[in-house]
């Protein structure tokens, strides 16, 4: 570098390829009155949108039932509930074949309970899907 160059730098007392001052100040300023503006934007849609509440409208602490929060789902839910249960109970009252005619049918449970107190339990289970436990020595069975 040359004299005259650091003399020239020296003499002015900054960069001469710096940002300029005033720009700098500018942006600043308008980004703090783009922030004010924003903020007097939000205030004035709070105001506009609140509802606007009336004198309060009192009533007697009976009257007052709080309702479901939803939509109702079901139109009257004690006859509906009604309909279930009989429809439950004429199900397990009936009588009706579960797997085809002529091999397991579904009977009335209180039918069930008179023929397993006639006959006893049944030694070996009917089903393959449930096999006979194995039963060790010594807990009373009879060979």
């Amino acid at each position: 570098m040359t004299a005259t160059h650091r003399n020239r730098r020296d003499d002015q007392g900054f960069e001469p390829q710096d940002v300029p001052a005033r720009g700098v100040v500018r942006a600043v300023i308008g980004l703090f009155a783009g922030i004010a503006l924003s903020a007097a934007l939000v205030a004035v849609l709070v105001v506009l949108l609140t509802p606007r509440l009336g004198p309060e409208q009192t009533q007697a602490i009976g009257d007052t039932r709080p309702g479901p929060a939803g939509p109702r789902l079901q139109v009257d839910p004690r006859r509906e509930r009604a309909a279930v249960e009989a429809a439950a109970a004429a199900k397990l009252q009936g009588y009706r074949w579960i797997d085809g005619p002529g091999r397991r049918a579904h009977i009335p449970i209180d039918r069930a309970m008179q023929i397993l107190a006639a006959r006893g339990w049944p030694a070996h289970p009917t089903h393959p899907a449930h096999p006979a436990p194995d039963r060790g020595q010594g807990e009373g069975m009879t060979p």
